[in-house]
């Protein structure tokens, strides 16, 4: 069995490595693009993804929680974001930078500290390993939302070899060569 605390690391370095991974090569059009009848970008659930991250590392670990209004967002809180390659890279640092707090945090830890209860932003306490999993699968669902938003928006089907019983159109045309295939 893996030594928990690598584990509780490997699972934040994993989680937040995948919405990276997953924006990497996106544009500035790609990230800004909202599906008919959605509400939020790629861009945009970046900035969540982030967020929360901070908060939930913020009530885990600080002597002083800092909840969503409190943390250092970029260019401050807005209702808005802005729609420049620079902000959008400074979104991406701050998620690599939650990653680090997560990560310098629980190096911090014995294994047997990842039972200890936490505080939650609701009030409510859960164990270290707990919050660990909550975020991590938090941002995984999210990488999810970001990979469906984006092949919308570049009128992508899914890999080759699964329109059986997965997709309801057609994908001829439309599919996507995985790298694996090529290797």
């Amino acid at each position: 069995m893996p030594d928990p605390s690598q584990l509780a690391i490997s699972m934040i370095e994993q989680s937040h490595d995948r919405v990276l991974e997953n924006l990497a090569e996106v544009s500035l059009d790609e990230a800004l693009f909202v599906p008919v009848g959605g509400y939020r970008s790629a861009l945009g659930t970046l900035k969540h993804i982030a967020a929360w991250s901070h908060v939930y590392r913020s009530y885990a670990f600080d002597a002083k929680p800092r909840h969503w209004k409190d943390v250092d967002w970029p260019r401050g809180l807005r209702d808005t974001i802005i729609k420049s390659e620079d902000y959008f890279a400074e979104l991406k640092a701050w998620l690599i930078q939650a990653k680090q707090g997560w990560i310098g945090d629980l190096r911090e830890l014995e294994a047997s500290q990842l039972d200890e209860l936490r505080l939650l932003h609701w009030g409510e306490r859960r164990s270290t390993m707990g919050i660990v999993y909550a975020i991590s699968a938090h941002n995984l669902y999210h990488t999810g939302e970001l990979n469906q938003v984006l092949s919308i928006c570049r009128g992508e089907a899914w890999e080759e070899g699964e329109e059986v019983e997965e997709n309801n159109v057609s994908t001829e045309g439309h599919r996507v060569r995985p790298p694996w295939l090529d290797q």
